[in-house]
């Protein structure tokens, strides 16, 4: 999650899926209000996302939230196969883009919520906008999700990128480069990351 979270800092310097930046703060309080609700999505779909693909593991973060659906999922496919190839997310991505885009049109159409929303709005922001919302909440979860993807090709067991071709592929391609899941390599790599994204935030060469 700290990967995915360091990655959606890049991933927003790069592609600018929300704006404005959040620094320097701005000072209509409506606009900071949208601004801060746009970036607690993008991040927080983005920490999901970043989780996302473990499902297949059951003693995973999300994996022992979702119980036995992770275990039955890890009992049939096994870790690191379907979720963890680009076959699997884009699959997963036009599912959740498709329960997204049925649940908007039940929820506006159907049961005529879009005052509601709208009062709901008024009280994030004026102006905010919730199809957007959704838009940076999609985005961000399939950054995340891609950013897991690219930080387990780092590990000794690669990644299955081509499933259902089982061949792994890992960066660098040489091994003795990469490091082990779970070892004492792995949390030095990440907060190395973190540490190098928070001082490019601070010298003004990434933006949140």
């Amino acid at each position: 999650m700290v990967f995915g979270l360091a990655g959606a800092v890049v991933a927003e310097s790069v592609l600018h899926v929300t704006t404005p930046p959040l620094f320097p703060l701005p000072s209509d309080p409506g606009t900071l209000a949208n601004t801060l609700a746009m970036k607690i999505i993008f991040y927080g779909f983005a920490a999901l996302g970043a989780l996302a693909p473990d499902i297949d593991n059951a003693r995973s973060t999300i994996g022992e939230r979702a119980g036995v659906v992770s275990k039955g999922i890890q009992h049939v496919a096994g870790h690191r196969t379907f979720f963890h190839s680009l076959l699997g997310m884009a699959i997963v991505g036009a599912v959740i883009w498709a329960i997204q885009y049925v649940m908007g049109l039940f929820l506006y159409n159907q049961l005529g919520l879009h005052a509601a929303a709208e009062r709901l709005a008024s009280g994030i922001g004026p102006g905010f906008d919730f199809h957007a919302g959704a838009g940076i909440a999609f985005t961000a979860f399939m950054i995340g999700y891609f950013l897991h993807l690219l930080a387990d090709s780092l590990t000794l067991g690669g990644v299955p990128w081509l499933w259902p071709n089982h061949e792994r592929f890992g960066f660098p391609p040489e091994r003795r480069w990469r490091f082990k899941s779970g070892s004492r390599e792995e949390p030095i790599v990440v907060i190395t990351i973190a540490v190098l994204v928070i001082v490019g935030i601070f010298f003004g060469k990434l933006i949140v």
